[in-house]
């Protein structure tokens, strides 16, 4: 008999230890909702079976006595750990100091009254004896009390799981499903040894325990348990920043999450007030069929879902503005709720507000610039070039200075057209055109000719090259060919401008013999940012970077030592 004694207390004890295993989890992960319940139970549930082993190997009244306090210990701590695990999983009561302090509690006072026992015999009677190793305790009135508090929490935790089971899919769903099950095979044991369903002296509740085992590995190690834990739908919209209101089909307020109740002053008795009691600018909005509702200058929410304005709402005595959207909840074909979410937008529209006069400033700044200074440095520089050429005429000891006011005047002259150009791209900026590379590239050189008659230029390539795209092409070959002219210190500048069409898109390429453009002027290209210290010496290459961008044109530069080719690529080539 001594032999059978000492392989249930081992048994006991294997077991306890095995399950000390699923601590390493909760250990591993404390931040996680239900980390520090699920820990809690598996102590207690630990706790049980190595009370139960040692006591097997301990004789006497006061060593068996002390154990089975120790399971009676283990028995509250594993009901308020599972009560956490699920109240934490269905985010039903986050762990708070609140909880925490009365989950000691309870224990503490447990352990007040065994330790105090013999004043009161709450715990357990006088007739409470030991029958070798395994004490015959005759319950006491606290002993029933707490028994019935633990199936208690046990009871409300695991329907709280079947409720979140019920209502979630996938992953939650089949966590909740384990954790369901999982207690229920050491309470049926546990039953099964307090009421003597079963004819032994030995506690079966350990051996529900084993069960109870396997299924929370299962929870840690197949279905991820502490390891994903998803957030519960309801947890989700009482944290949202937005305010979130559900309405009925008659428009009064069945819900609404805490943001809601901040913001807008919501009491705690809203269920069943007419929304427009908290938010006159919904009162219309419950009558929509879902989606954006706009609202009109007096805030009332209008249904015809125009997005030119949103619902206004007086929030700590300040206007603010709110998006708001609204979708039905339709059981059996009809609407029975709505959900109306409303997001604060008054940052955006007052950014949006500080935009638009920022806008306005700048279309008048660009009024300003591109046409009142630009038509009258143009025509001032006219007037002085006409004054140059008359005092080059008529000077006697021509020393160039005259000459040199000439082309002054002419470089700030074909400044101002290229500011002119830059202002009709900003203008034009949805604007496409379709253009004949050929052609245009032949039309530039000739005009380019007429102002650098000293320069060589040939145009070769395809002689029928179609593109659609952006408007700008002209000027920005225009650009390229002059700047291949202007800065080149040959005696007799080649330029050749090539043009390639085939079934990939087409090429313009403008090649020069001068010392080609200088890496600096790349750089502030490809920077796209003038700046003091980095800036480009003219605005020709910005207008073929611009239209480029335009154009989605491919823009490149190949300089070496023979002068610089630079290339502009479209894909649209017909």
């Amino acid at each position: 008999m001594a032999s059978a004694t000492a392989i249930v207390g081992v048994a006991y004890l294997l077991t306890g230890a095995g399950l000390l295993v699923l601590l390493r989890e909760p250990f591993r992960r404390p931040d996680k909702p239900g980390s520090v319940g699920f820990g809690l139970a598996v102590l207690g549930i630990s706790l049980w079976p190595l009370s139960l082993g040692v006591n097997y190997f301990l004789a006497g009244f006061a060593p068996s006595l002390g154990l089975w306090t120790l399971r009676l210990s283990a028995a509250s701590i594993i009901s308020v750990g599972w009560f956490l695990v699920a109240a934490e999983v269905t985010g039903r009561l986050p762990l708070s100091r609140t909880v925490a302090a009365t989950s000691v509690a309870y224990v503490s006072i447990e352990l007040l009254l065994v330790v105090t026992n013999g004043a009161h015999h709450l715990v357990y009677g006088p007739a409470t004896t030991v029958d070798g190793t395994i004490p015959l305790v005759a319950y006491g009135p606290w002993f029933w009390f707490q028994t019935a508090v633990n199936y208690g929490l046990i009871a409300v935790g695991t329907g709280l799981l079947v409720v979140e089971w019920s209502r979630s899919s996938g992953l939650k769903r089949r966590q909740t499903a384990v954790l369901s099950v999982a207690v229920l095979p050491p309470i049926a044991a546990n039953v099964a040894t307090l009421f003597g369903v079963v004819s032994t002296v030995h506690d079966l509740t350990p051996f529900g325990l084993v069960g109870s085992g396997l299924l929370l590995s299962w929870a840690l190690y197949r279905v991820e348990f502490l390891d994903i834990v998803p957030v519960a739908r309801q947890v989700a919209m009482a944290e949202m920043q937005d305010a979130v209101v559900t309405l009925d089909d008659e428009g009064r307020v069945v819900d609404c999450n805490r943001a809601a109740r901040s913001q807008f002053d919501i009491p705690q008795s809203y269920v069943g007030d007419p929304v427009e009691t908290y938010l006159p600018s919904l009162a219309r909005a419950s009558a929509t069929d879902g989606g954006e509702v706009a609202a009109d200058a007096d805030g009332s929410a209008t249904a015809d879902g125009s997005p030119s304005e949103v619902v206004t709402a007086t929030v700590g005595g300040e206007s603010r503005s709110f998006s708001v959207s609204v979708s039905p909840v339709v059981e059996s074909g009809r609407t029975v709720a709505r959900v109306v979410v409303l997001r604060d937008i008054t940052p955006i529209k007052r950014r949006e507000r500080e935009l638009e006069e920022r806008e306005a400033d700048l279309d008048l700044l660009r009024q300003i610039l591109s046409r009142v200074l630009r038509h009258n440095i143009r025509n001032k520089l006219t007037t002085i070039r006409g004054n140059a050429d008359l005092l080059a005429e008529t000077a006697t000891g021509d020393d160039g200075r005259a000459d040199r006011i000439v082309e002054a005047s002419d470089e700030l002259i074909a400044l101002s057209e290229k500011a002119r150009t830059i202002e009709d791209l900003v203008d034009r900026t949805d604007e496409t055109a379709s253009y004949d590379l050929r052609v245009v590239a032949e039309h530039v050189v000739d005009r380019v000719d007429d102002r650098y008659p000293g320069a060589s230029y040939t145009v070769t390539g395809t002689e029928n090259c179609a593109v659609v795209t952006g408007t700008g092409v002209e000027s920005a070959i225009e650009c390229l060919v002059e700047n291949a002219v202007e800065h080149n210190d040959a005696a007799e500048p080649t330029v050749d401008v090539t043009v390639d069409c085939d079934a990939t898109g087409a090429e313009i390429s403008v090649c020069d013999d001068g010392p080609g453009i200088s890496e600096h002027e790349r750089a502030v290209i490809r920077r796209r940012e003038e700046t003091p210290l980095a800036h480009s010496n003219g605005i020709g290459l910005w207008i073929v970077s611009w239209v480029a961008d335009r154009c989605d044109a491919d823009l490149s530069f190949d300089v070496d030592d023979d002068g610089s080719t630079v290339s502009l690529r479209f894909t649209d080539a017909r």
